[in-house]
């Protein structure tokens, strides 16, 4: 992550999280004091306004900076922890502890298949010799397990998906505590 990222979501994250204490804490502004001097807030929504407009724009910094990176690494990482579970089970399928090749798979229609091709020294390249169908139950499992996985032992999710989280708590909590 870069320094314009990491300064981009420290901004999200420090205004989001004051918008939430302030709503939570039901704090109301009277006076404001800036470097020693103390200035008495006439219209104290006004502040209320500045903070919400500077939220929309650290929140659309964010997503800028965000969009900008190469690789988040989060789909990637989810599709490897789903794929090992996979492979587990076509070995397990196949009986065998190695392969010669390689599983490919892929989802048709909502179903996950795999793929197994073996390098064939007759030919000099990998030939398709096995194909089938990951059971629709386990395969969901897996992918759930594997989410599971990347949002709680990396930090792949709260660096990038807990600020979004965050910030879209702010206007939520404000507008429930409104309704009220």
């Amino acid at each position: 992550m870069n320094a314009d990222l990491l300064r981009q979501r420290r901004n999200l994250i420090l205004i989001s999280g004051g918008l939430l204490l302030f709503d939570f804490a039901n704090v109301t502004v009277a006076k404001v004091n800036v470097m020693g001097t103390e200035l008495l807030v006439g219209n104290p929504q006004v502040i209320a306004y500045f903070a919400w407009t500077m939220w929309c724009y650290f929140l659309i910094r964010y997503y800028q900076y965000l969009r900008a990176e190469n690789d988040l690494g989060i789909s990637t990482a989810i599709q490897s922890g789903f794929e090992g579970r996979a492979r587990a089970y076509v070995f397990e399928i196949l009986k065998a502890k190695q392969l010669m090749g390689s599983i490919e798979f892929r989802l048709n229609d909502a179903h996950w298949r795999y793929s197994v091709k073996e390098y064939d020294t007759n030919f000099g390249e990998l030939r398709e010799v096995q194909t089938g169908s990951l059971p629709r139950l386990r395969a969901f499992w897996w992918k759930a397990k594997s989410i599971y996985c990347v949002a709680i032992h990396t930090p792949k999710a709260t660096d990038h998906v807990l600020p979004f989280l965050l910030a879209s708590a702010a206007p939520v909590v404000s507008i429930l505590r409104a309704v009220q």
